[in-house]
């Protein structure tokens, strides 16, 4: 019982398409999701204001029997905690709230979004994607498609470089982790993004970014709170 007001305190809340392709495999979870995704929906219709967020302290993260990231989007001034859905081709994860919106990750690097309208319906984020799995600098083409208000869908290339900014120690809920810091700097005609990743010095997992989602959806800032 305990585990499962837990979850319901961590997907009550926003965010974020899956793409298309790969072999998809249903957590584990799916089953406690759906129950979570009721209840949430259920407490939403008795209450006219959201849920309040859980305050996070390492016990709370510790107890979870899921893995857990936090996404931070400052230009709606939303937070949600998600849960993953399901696993494609071994590095890309769903991750989804009890509202049903979602965040792809492959190894970390955003790929898609869904549910907060001209999502991010895929991306090629090749530069990020070998600087990440690296540690190191790298170059090159990112390609991302972005949903218009005409159901069709905007192609975006973008210079891309990504440098290696130094080691530093990263601290998240209570727990330090040794990281590389990586920034990300990507131009067209139309302007520039900077996406910045907090990546794990000892087996390349992605604690911390900030990642650009689209002009629409803006920046999310990103933790994740369990492995």
């Amino acid at each position: 019982m305990r585990t499962r007001n837990i979850c319901l305190a961590l997907c009550a809340g926003l965010i974020l398409s899956a793409c298309s392709g790969g072999t998809e495999t249903a957590s584990s979870q799916s089953s406690t999701l759906s129950e979570v995704v009721a209840a949430a929906s259920n407490q939403r219709k008795a209450k006219r204001n959201p849920p309040t967020l859980p305050t996070l302290t390492r016990p709370l993260l510790d107890g979870l029997t899921v893995a857990s990231l936090e996404v931070v989007a400052p230009k709606r001034e939303q937070t949600a905690y998600l849960i993953p859905e399901a696993y494609r081709d071994g590095n890309v994860t769903v991750w989804r709230t009890g509202g049903n919106s979602q965040v792809v990750l492959r190894d970390g690097v955003l790929i898609g979004t869904k549910g907060l309208g001209n999502d991010l319906a895929s991306a090629d984020a090749s530069p990020a994607l070998a600087a990440v799995r690296s540690r190191g600098s790298s170059s090159g083409q990112r390609v991302m498609y972005i949903r218009n208000d005409v159901n069709g869908v905007d192609r975006m290339s973008l210079s891309c470089e990504v440098r290696n900014m130094g080691a530093e120690t990263l601290e998240i809920v209570e727990r330090s982790f040794p990281t590389v810091h990586l920034r990300e700097d990507c131009s067209n005609e139309s302007g520039q993004i900077t996406n910045h990743y907090w990546v794990d010095s000892r087996d390349s997992t992605v604690w911390k970014s900030r990642q650009w989602g689209g002009p629409k959806v803006g920046y999310l800032d990103m933790r994740l709170l369990k492995k």
